[in-house]
C-alpha cells in the first residue's frame, strides 16, 4: 500500500480518511520499521521516539514554545521545513509523571508528518496548513479536522488494532473485565487511561459510561439503559 495515495496534493485542503485506511497507514508503518503487531504473544509498547528519530529522521528536541499561543496550552509542535518535533519545556514535568501523554504527544505530531506534509523531499512547498513554516497543537474547544486526523493516527500507531483485539479477547475470555486491568494494559502500552478507552470504543471493543461501568460495545451500554427505564 502506498500512503502517499491516502494525501492529496491540493494545499490547503485537508484530505478525509476513513477509520480503516487509518489503520492502514498506521499498520504500514509498523511493519516497514520492522515491529511485528500481529504475532507478539504479549501488549508491548510501540518505540515511538526510535520511530521518529530512526524511521522518519526527524529530531525531538525540548523548547519552551508558549509563545506559539498565548491563548492556550501549547504540548508540542513540528517544523516540517526543519524535520523537527518540539516538545514544550514547559510541560517537561507532565511529561515526565504521565509518559503516556508524552508518547500519544509524539505520536500526533508524527501523524501530521505522515498524514499531512505532502512531498517530504520538497518542504518548502509540500506543507497545507497555509504553508506556515510551524505548525503547533494546543488544546482545542474545537478541534479543527487535521487535529483529529492527528490524534487518530496517534490512537492507531500506538495501540495496533490486531494487538488490542487479541487481548481484550483474551480478557473477556476470562470473565468481565475490570478497570484495573484497563490501567494495567495502557500501562503496557505506554499510553493514558484516556487513549486508551477511546481507542476501545472507536473500535467497539468496550464502552465505559460516565459512571465508569464497563460493556462490551456502546450497543450492550444502550439496551442495559433501556431495560433500566
Amino acid at each position: 500500500m502506498k500512503i502517499q495515495k491516502m494525501v492529496k496534493s491540493e494545499v490547503s485542503k485537508i484530505p478525509f480518511i476513513t477509520p480503516d485506511e487509518m489503520e492502514q497507514i498506521t499498520q504500514h508503518i509498523l511493519r516497514d520499521y520492522g515491529f511485528d503487531f500481529v504475532n507478539k504473544s504479549e501488549p508491548e509498547a510501540i518505540p515511538i521516539d526510535e520511530l521518529i528519530e530512526f524511521h522518519f529522521e526527524l529530531d525531538i528536541l525540548w523548547d519552551c514554545i508558549d509563545h506559539f499561543d498565548s491563548a492556550g496550552l501549547v504540548m508540542a509542535a513540528i517544523m516540517p521545513g526543519e524535520k523537527k518535533i518540539i516538545l514544550n519545556d514547559t510541560c517537561r514535568d507532565l511529561f515526565e509523571k504521565k509518559m503516556g501523554t508524552m508518547n500519544f504527544t509524539m505520536a500526533h505530531e508524527l501523524g501530521h508528518w505522515v498524514l499531512h506534509v505532502n512531498d517530504k523531499d520538497n518542504l518548502q512547498t509540500a506543507m497545507i496548513f497555509d504553508d506556515r513554516e510551524t505548525f503547533f497543537c494546543r488544546s482545542w474547544s474545537k478541534k479543527p479536522p487535521e487535529e483529529y486526523q492527528a490524534d487518530m493516527f496517534a490512537g492507531s500507531l500506538l495501540m495496533p488494532k490486531p494487538m488490542i483485539q487479541r487481548v481484550i479477547a483474551i480478557l473477556k475470555s476470562q470473565g468481565n473485565i475490570q478497570m484495573r486491568q484497563l490501567y494495567e494494559l495502557a500501562s503496557l502500552f505506554k499510553v493514558s487511561i484516556s487513549a486508551l478507552t477511546v481507542r476501545l470504543k472507536q473500535l467497539d471493543l468496550l464502552y465505559i459510561d460516565a459512571s465508569g461501568t464497563i460493556y462490551n460495545s456502546k450497543s450492550e451500554c444502550d439496551g442495559q439503559i433501556s431495560l433500566d427505564m
